[in-house]
């Protein structure tokens, strides 16, 4: 907003001083002498025309260097004294911006570009022909001030271009990074979904494993003997049943406060063994079964005392068998009689 207040009082002084030069002409037209004032008005107009015009080329050509420099080279002869012999340069980090037929001389008016407080250039203007001066030379004291002025606004403009410049550099970067991130994710997401398929495929086989090759073995052996040995077969056809279960991987994970043998026992209360059979089959006492059983319970949030163990562990941790996997128990997998 401070920027547009600028440019517009600058081109109200211009108008005004120009309807001032404007009637001072027309009184010159009718053989009144010209005065000092009109050609200090008339040098004061094509000042404040410079600066105006270099507060435009900021806004038109504000993303390209080398245009608005090269704009503020070419204004610069017709804003001194003698525009005809006047022709100017400006140098900006090694590279040169010269107006049409330009040749150095010895007639020189020349302003340090700073910006950041480090010198970054110059700006000069010189007369290459005879000009008529007056005693402190060729120039003016207003062009000693006004190549100052335009040396100072070239640098605060090329100032906020490199800001500019490395915003947008950083925004890029940030993008690049972005899109390089969203890539990396969508590739992490193909290889954890192949690990996720690679997994439900090894769990399948080994499911397919026990249930057609050795779960037909266990059932027949189970068949087979009696007592206590009976039990052991049967907790050990239970716990190859477990191994292709998700109740295993769901209760580890879910609760991972629950110890090895808590997970062992609960395993064993969901299969639907009692206390008394958990404990001759771990060789443990009953007591230590059912203090065991009361971890379990306050570790998976069990306050209510009538929730049953079994039923829940049953509930909350239902196995999802393969479709493709043909049951031993099925009549197409009968035993061959000894």
């Amino acid at each position: 907003m401070a920027k547009k207040s600028t440019q517009a009082e600058l081109q109200a002084q211009v108008k005004a001083l120009r309807r001032r030069i404007a009637e001072l002409e027309k009184a010159a037209a009718s053989g009144a002498p010209r005065s000092e004032l009109e050609l200090a008005l008339r040098e004061r107009v094509k000042e404040l025309d410079c600066l105006y015009t270099i507060a435009t080329l900021r806004e038109t050509h504000f993303y390209s260097q080398d245009r608005f420099l090269q704009g503020v080279v070419d204004c610069l002869p017709r804003s001194w004294q003698f525009p005809e012999q006047a022709c100017a340069r400006i140098v900006c980090d090694g590279k040169s911006y010269v107006t049409p037929e330009f040749k150095e001389s010895r007639c020189r008016l020349s302003a340090t570009v700073f910006a950041d407080g480090r010198e970054i250039g110059v700006v000069e203007v010189f007369y290459g022909g005879a000009v008529a001066g007056g005693a402190e030379g060729p120039f003016l004291k207003e062009e000693y001030t006004l190549i100052r002025a335009v040396a100072e606004r070239v640098g605060s403009v090329l100032m906020h271009m490199k800001a500019q410049a490395d915003l947008r550099a950083a925004h890029k970067a940030i993008q690049t990074e972005h899109q390089a991130l969203q890539e990396a994710n969508i590739a992490l997401r193909a290889v954890l979904s192949r690990l996720e398929e690679e997994k439900r495929e090894i769990r399948a086989s080994i499911l397919a494993n026990i249930q057609k090759i050795i779960m037909p073995i266990v059932f027949e052996l189970e068949l087979e003997v009696t007592g206590r040995q009976r039990s052991y077969v049967t907790l050990l056809r239970q716990s190859l049943h477990e191994i292709a279960s998700p109740y295993l991987t769901q209760i580890c994970r879910n609760h991972v406060q629950l110890t090895p043998v808590e997970i062992a026992i609960s395993t064993m209360v969901r299969n639907g063994l009692s206390t008394k059979e958990i404990a001759r089959l771990r060789c443990i006492s009953p007591a230590t079964v059912r203090r065991h059983r009361e971890n379990i319970r306050r570790k998976l949030g069990l306050r209510n005392e009538k929730a049953n163990l079994a039923t829940y562990l049953q509930a909350s941790f239902s196995d999802q068998p393969a479709a493709d996997v043909e049951d031993w128990r099925s009549p197409g997998s009968h035993l061959t009689e000894r």
